[in-house]
């Protein structure tokens, strides 16, 4: 190595440094249980992320082989979920070295949130719901790569949601997903979608303010026409989904932001009515019409839940440190 190269290399590595020494913040006192107990998404950094398909910016500053390295720096927490969409290879050499770089960290990705858009469960043509076992299948062979234990799919449908009229194709759908996944060992999971979540990555990842900067329409544009039923919100959904997932054999990952729960009682029948088919984790965010603290600990101590809380923010840090406060206190 001549002096220029060595000169180049050793800035490097300075500059990793410094980046690493600004992520560390030791939690505040939080138990070793405690922190196994949480697992933080990558779309909570999805801002500061360099991912595919999105315009460089000067605020993405952070790699994905790096997610894993500064979860556990900033937060002591080793468990990391992923969007499939920020992992920009499939090829067996790059997730070899994904899932190598996430183990240097003592951590492991827990889940893997497939987001495929009109290839669901739900889809009205069934070359569509052809595709999505497809893509399923494969990204369950990934998960199996890249050690993680879980797929959750997006279910679909209006308003980011199945229907009864659905149900009659999306059950078998799910079941051979989920039974792909069983022979592989991975868990398939959906989430709560209430509140008429649509694709993860586009609505909850945006930046906060984005809608405000953008320029008003010229005029209001006419409503559509209602194509079909109205979708379902909060006892209904939770219970057409316990349906489909027991029909399915799938497994649940409740959201409890997109639970569509309009206060604490609605929140906890919602819990209530989709532990049993718990995938050992769940999606957990503030809410105003409800206290979280007050839900772990119905979770924690009525129902006897001991899988993950998975931190979901599109807040970046100031967000997932709301959150995750809020859960090291309680647990």
């Amino acid at each position: 190595m001549n002096r220029r190269e060595f000169l180049i290399s050793s800035t490097a590595a300075v500059a990793a440094a410094s980046t690493r020494a600004a992520w560390a913040q030791p939690p505040a006192g939080a138990k070793a249980s405690t922190l196994d107990r949480i697992s933080i998404m990558t779309l909570n950094f999805q801002r500061m992320l360099k991912v595919p398909d999105v315009q460089d910016s000067p605020d993405r500053t952070l790699e994905l082989f790096d997610v894993a390295e500064m979860v556990a720096d900033k937060y002591g927490v080793h468990k990391v979920e992923f969007q499939h969409s920020h992992i920009p290879s499939t090829e067996p050499s790059y997730l070899k070295e994904l899932r190598g770089r996430i183990e240097k960290s003592k951590s492991r990705m827990t889940q893997i949130n497939l987001e495929f858009g009109a290839l669901n469960m739900s889809a009205p043509q069934q070359r569509d719901r052809l595709m999505a076992i497809d893509l399923t299948k494969m990204w369950i062979d990934h998960a199996v790569m890249l050690g993680a234990q879980r797929v959750m799919i997006n279910q679909g449908g209006p308003a980011g949601q199945p229907t009864h009229e659905n149900k009659i194709y999306g059950i078998p759908t799910l079941k051979a997903m989920a039974d792909y996944g069983r022979s592989k060992g991975i868990i398939v999971s959906a989430e709560t979608r209430g509140a008429g979540g649509g694709s993860r990555g586009a609505a909850r990842g945006a930046a906060p303010g984005a809608a405000a900067a953008a320029p008003p329409p010229a005029a209001p544009a006419p409503s559509p026409a209602p194509t079909g039923p109205p979708p379902l919100t909060g006892l209904a959904a939770w219970t057409l989904l316990a349906e489909i997932l027991k029909g399915a054999g799938a497994y649940s990952n409740v959201d409890v932001g997109g639970a569509g729960a309009a206060n604490q009682e609605e929140l906890h029948t919602c819990l209530k009515m989709l532990f049993p088919m718990t995938a050992g984790s769940m999606h957990t965010r503030v809410n105003p019409r409800w206290d979280l603290a007050t839900a772990i600990k119905f979770l924690e101590h009525e129902l006897g839940y001991k899988g993950l809380y998975t931190i979901e923010s599109s807040g970046g840090h100031e967000g997932t440190k709301e959150i995750y406060d809020v859960v090291v206190a309680t647990l």
